[in-house]
């Protein structure tokens, strides 16, 4: 097996394994040593741990060319990128037994290997999902699938004509886990609004013909999109609706989404059409009836169709105007991967440093990002609106893109820099009152008589200033009266309606990784600034 995978390295061109490496491969799969998934699966982790290498890369290129005009390191960095992604992928080998448990498969259909029967699409509910699974992802645990897709977005506004306002391009990278009872998708997607005359990545302001303002394009960076199949859950059994017409199988899946908007009107009148999120999205997917029943294809080529109605995009700075977008997209499963992604998409993704996107997660990490979630995560790390519920003019210190924050905290050393803040923090400590968890949670807004207090990465801040946001009923009230660490580092504020006692202490802060940290620096920097600084947590 060891031979066999080093000599398709080495047709691939790429570097022998070493044992070490080997062994942990082999032990990720039952099957690695007896069927096909098992060179599929590793040369699949291989080629991913060449694109790590080819990220890595370009990175050290920008921090080794920091003196150098950027054009030309970019230059650099690009031609290493491709050097580095021209391997082809494989070609299916026909598999001896179906890489799968038996939480899928039955023993009598596991000799079927990776064929789906399709005239138990309408019927059976383990069929359907292997069948969707095929098409939208691939049956071979962690391989990635890459959907491009290509459309355009309408402004859509009653009693006026519709309005083209963007050529809009993007991918979504997935690999398919198997879990209890069907399928985990980790997922990570990219969308770029481009220019409808000339097809040009938006790069920096658009000017909105529907104010006559300059708007700040921010593309679509949703890191990560997650999903799960299972074959039952409370709303039933498992079931995407099918039409098997001349030789093809059409699959379509309504979703109408309503929630409450991560950007309320009363904070984010600007950028917020409701209180409420609304949309709905049209998907088709389009297959072959002899790609599905084919027991040596583990993936399927498949077509697909997009609609999405949706409110106006927070950055559009349209508040509650009248109208919604529609967006009108097309696409296909790439039979190369990433490989195939236009390249003024991947030269994008270089010249913005998003790495991270060249391939699918390796495993469930965090909540999902969305548009909205990672917009707001922008306004707040411009310090506007804060979390007082005041308005901050944007100044230099918080003027930054989420992004180029982060990076900047990344090139000083986050951890260093939220090292320094906390040891700043000890200094002081004499004259400040130490606090337990127990403690502090006496003072979450319910005693009238009692300042407000809650606590960041160790520090206890008195935020009874910001009363009429902080207290019993307002939203940020779930902070108070506890440290607040794990919320301001996952962005999720209702983390503790769902774990009450959920804790981020100092040794988890220091398992996170430099983004998380610089994310957590920037808000005790925000709290210094804003709320008097009266205590510290000694069981952080």
């Amino acid at each position: 097996m060891e031979a066999f995978v080093t000599a398709h390295m080495a047709q691939m061109g790429l570097s022998a394994p070493r044992s070490a490496q080997f062994s942990e491969v082999m032990h990720m799969c039952p099957f690695m040593a007896a069927n096909w998934s098992a060179r599929r699966a590793t040369l699949q982790l291989m080629k991913q741990q060449q694109r790590r290498r080819a990220g890595a890369g370009v990175q050290m290129l920008f921090k080794e060319d920091a003196k150098e005009p950027y054009a030309s390191a970019l230059d650099r960095a690009l031609a290493h990128l491709r050097s580095e992604q021209q391997t082809p992928r494989p070609e299916h080998a026909a598999p001896s037994v179906c890489p799968l448990s038996g939480a899928q498969l039955s023993p009598d259909e596991a000799k079927h290997s990776f064929a789906v029967d399709v005239s138990k699409l309408a019927t059976s509910s383990e069929e359907n999902l292997r069948g969707f699974i095929k098409a939208r992802g691939s049956l071979v645990p962690m391989e990635e699938e890459t959907f491009f897709f290509t459309g355009n977005i309408y402004a859509v506004v009653e009693g006026q004509r519709q309005k083209l306002l963007f050529k809009f391009d993007g991918y979504n990278i997935a690999r398919m886990v198997p879990v209890e009872g069907g399928w985990r998708m980790l997922t990570r997607e990219v969308g770029i609004y481009k220019d409808p005359v000339t097809n040009e990545i938006i790069k920096s302001t658009w000017r909105n013909p529907l104010t006559d303002e300059d708007n700040e394009v921010v593309h679509v960076w949703n890191d990560p999109v997650n999903q799960q199949f299972l074959l039952k859950t409370d709303r039933g059994e498992w079931g995407v609706p099918t039409s098997t017409v001349d030789g093809d199988v059409f699959w379509n899946a309504e979703v109408f989404l309503k929630y409450a908007s991560p950007l309320p009107r009363a904070e984010f009148p600007e950028h917020s059409a409701s209180d409420m999120y609304e949309s709905s999205e049209l998907f088709q997917f389009y297959t072959k009836v002899e790609d599905l029943e084919n027991r040596d294809m583990p993936s399927a080529p498949c077509n697909i169709s997009w609609v999405r109605i949706s409110q106006w995009l927070p950055w559009m700075q349209m508040g509650s105007r009248p109208g919604q977008l529609l967006y009108h997209c097309r696409g296909k499963k790439l039979m190369n991967g990433f490989n195939d992604i236009p390249q003024d998409i991947k030269d994008y993704l270089v010249e913005m440093r998003r790495f991270e996107f060249f391939s699918a997660p390796a495993e469930m990490e965090r909540p999902n990002e969305t548009t909205w979630t990672y917009f707001k995560k922008m306004l707040m790390q411009k310090g506007a609106p804060r979390a007082d519920g005041t308005v901050a003019k944007a100044s230099p210190k918080h003027s930054q893109h989420p992004r180029e924050s982060i990076q900047s905290a990344n090139e000083l050393g986050a951890e260093d820099r939220l090292a320094a803040t906390m040891q700043s923090a000890t200094s002081s400590a004499a004259a400040l009152r130490r606090f337990t968890r127990q403690s502090l949670a006496e003072y979450d807004g319910s005693d009238l008589s009692k300042p407000i207090l809650l606590s960041v990465a160790g520090r206890v801040y008195d935020v009874s200033t910001g009363r009429h946001h902080y207290r019993k009923g307002e939203t940020y009230n779930c902070l108070t009266g506890r440290d607040s660490t794990l919320a301001f580092a996952t962005g999720n504020l209702r983390i503790y309606e769902q774990a009450d006692q959920a804790f981020m202490g100092a040794a988890e802060l220091d398992l996170l990784s430099e983004a998380k940290k610089a994310d957590v620096q920037n808000w005790v920097a925000f709290f210094d600034k804003e709320y008097k600084l009266v205590g510290e947590l000694v069981d952080f």
